[in-house]
């Protein structure tokens, strides 16, 4: 029997991108995609959120989230919020147990201390990030979740998995292989996807805008490698993501702004 039961996506704010700036010889234009919040139901781990998205916790310091704007041109109201979203369907945000973190950017970790009891869980590459987090950083010092939250480091998955194809460093988020979870790194200074082998869905963060750079094979523009921390891995990590959909075309990809995810 599945230990994945459901799987159900929250739109957590939204944020305006500019294909045509994007990527080079596209005439696509602007689209407004959602900020993705990600619940899983786990038979044993419970209620597991991926992500948290935008909170008014991001506004605390102005000149922070002014510079932000300059370069994501996010937008959300207390209504988009993940405890909002939670409390309009009856759920108290108390049901969630584990928060599994992509990155730590604005968008991925605005609700973390909305939320009144958790366990935050990722790779090594991305807890180091947190752990490490400049306290003078405006907007790390108000997003990251404070000190009494539990921090792991999933552990080296040992088994077997499609994955090993495709990437270097593969982890076991909760030691039993119902969800691992695989280094993209690239346009983060670190990223993390995660992968449910029972539901054949990969959630692949930022490592693409959304699926159409991947399925049209669209090249990324000077602009978008200016915003990458390291271009190279970016475009190493894309390539990976497009050989990934094209082996495996009964994989779901999911990223952090995908518009469309049945």
């Amino acid at each position: 029997m599945d230990k994945i039961l459901n799987v159900k996506r929250y739109i957590c704010g939204r944020e305006e991108f500019n294909f045509s700036d994007l990527y080079r010889k596209c005439n696509i234009g602007k689209k407004n995609l959602p900020v993705n919040v990600f619940l899983i139901e786990h038979k044993k781990k419970g209620n597991i959120l991926i992500n948290t998205g935008c909170s008014s916790i991001i506004r605390k310091n102005a000149a922070a989230f002014g510079a932000l704007l300059t370069k994501h041109r996010l937008s959300f109201t207390k209504e988009d919020e993940i405890c909002s979203r939670l409390l309009k369907e009856g759920c108290d945000p108390i049901i969630i147990k584990r928060v599994l973190l992509t990155q730590c950017t604005p968008d991925c970790c605005g609700g973390l201390r909305m939320l009144p009891r958790y366990e935050l869980i990722s790779t090594a590459q991305v807890m180091t990030v947190h752990w490490l987090a400049d306290p003078a950083d405006g907007l790390m010092k108000h997003t990251l979740a404070d000190e009494n939250v539990k921090k792991t480091a999933a552990g080296i998955f040992r088994g077997e998995t499609i994955l090993r194809d495709y990437f270097k460093w593969i982890f076991d988020v909760f030691g039993d292989g119902t969800v691992l979870a695989a280094d993209i790194s690239g346009y983060a200074k670190a990223m993390s996807g995660f992968f449910l082998p029972e539901k054949n869905i990969f959630f692949a963060a930022d490592a693409s805008v959304d699926m159409t750079a991947i399925e049209e094979g669209l090249i990324p523009s000077d602009k978008l490698l200016s915003k990458a921390f390291y271009p190279d891995d970016y475009i190493s990590v894309l390539a990976t993501m497009r050989r990934l959909h094209k082996d495996h075309p009964e994989i779901k990809i999911l990223f952090s702004h995908s518009e469309e995810t049945e």
